[in-house]
């Protein structure tokens, strides 16, 4: 994204959130700095995606602006594939329905035809054969399982909400890259 286009995402806050976001700033100097850290955080991304994400937030939270950081995130999550959107109890689902499908004798092909998150979680549990001998019309199995679930998701979120190229250059510096 162009900082032209950050300018013009700024004015827009102005305009609906009057009184609580200022846009330019008094100094001239404190509007470029507002531009350059704004341009920072979302030079990552089209200016489609941050401005339907924006109004997205403009929308459901029409009291206070929303940060740089907070438009991040959701573009993230209005762009994540559809398996990283499962909840827990439709992870539990799609196990039981591989369970039913796959049985006992074809674990493999059960783990294989689960989303990545899901294939971790059976794992945690202890493998697609012990799901297979649990008892999942019982609340237990289900609730177990569900919360190794939502223990996985959480472990993958903690990096989910930063750009790919953002990572790539945290990896560089960590790891020595």
């Amino acid at each position: 994204m162009k900082k032209n286009k950050i300018i013009k995402l700024l004015t827009y806050m102005n305009f609906n959130y009057s009184g609580r976001f200022k846009f330019p700033r008094k100094s001239e100097h404190e509007t470029n700095m507002m531009v350059e850290v704004w341009y920072d955080l979302l030079k990552y991304y089209n200016y489609e995606l941050i401005d339907k994400a924006l109004k997205k937030l403009i929308i459901e939270s029409p009291k206070w602006p929303p940060s740089a950081g907070e438009i991040v995130r959701e573009v993230e999550i209005m762009t994540r594939a559809p398996e990283d959107k499962l909840t827990a109890g439709e992870a539990w689902r799609l196990a039981v329905n591989s369970v039913r499908k796959y049985g006992y004798y074809r674990p493999i092909e059960g783990l294989n035809s689960l989303p990545e998150q899901v294939r971790k979680t059976v794992e945690h549990f202890g493998g697609f054969r012990r799901l297979c001998h649990a008892d999942i019309s019982s609340g237990y199995a289900r609730s177990q399982f569900m919360k190794l679930y939502k223990e996985v998701k959480r472990k993958k979120e903690k990096l989910i909400y930063l750009p790919d190229k953002f990572k790539d250059e945290i990896l560089k510096i960590t790891e020595g890259r």
